[in-house]
């Protein structure tokens, strides 16, 4: 079952949003919207970036509890982070302690190496710098033909531009993702107490 789904329900029930309107301001389905809170379907990243603007949050209170601490520092330790699984890549959320963060930095690993596989091509707001770890990494998006990266490479790009991550078949890719953060929905009514 996916943890994500009873939190999500939480947050959309603690503001008093139907299901109906948090599935039109994510721009998915109803049906897709109630899959994803009774946790039978995964939600994807650029839907996930969506969730945490519609409910004025940062990506990392879907995994994390928020600190008490404050300043500006967070230590995430080799092979820490909280995991996130989508059909589309494995990650670990960095730094998901520190809070009103202008960036979310993720370790992505794909063994993905066709478009099908992932489901196409997705955007979300902002922007993305990312750093191939380990390669190769094929990067697609809608605006540009299809671009190699090899360990060591890295590319900054407009996130709003549908993009995806593959490998070759039989290889893994891990790279660091760090996107920009975007200012709240305007259904965002408070933020995680």
């Amino acid at each position: 079952m996916n943890e994500l789904g009873p939190k999500i329900r939480a947050l959309r029930l603690q503001r008093q949003l139907s299901l109906a309107d948090l599935a039109a301001s994510t721009g998915v389905s109803e049906a897709t919207m109630s899959r994803i809170e009774t946790g039978s379907s995964q939600v994807s990243a650029p839907h996930l970036y969506g969730l945490a603007q519609v409910f004025g949050i940062e990506i990392a209170d879907f995994f994390t509890e928020p600190s008490a601490l404050g300043g500006r520092r967070s230590l995430t330790r080799a092979g820490g982070g909280a995991p996130f699984t989508s059909p589309r890549l494995q990650a670990q959320l960095i730094a998901g302690d520190l809070r009103h963060k202008a960036m979310h930095p993720f370790v992505n690993r794909t063994t993905a190496h066709d478009l099908s596989q992932v489901g196409g091509l997705l955007a979300h707001a902002g922007e993305e710098y990312l750093h191939v770890l380990q390669g190769p990494l094929v990067f697609h998006s809608a605006a540009y033909e299809p671009l190699r990266l090899n360990g060591g490479d890295a590319l900054y790009f407009d996130a709003s531009d549908p993009h995806a991550y593959l490998t070759d078949k039989g290889s893994e890719a891990v790279f660091l993702v760090v996107s920009s953060a975007t200012s709240p929905h305007p259904l965002a009514k408070d933020t995680i107490p």
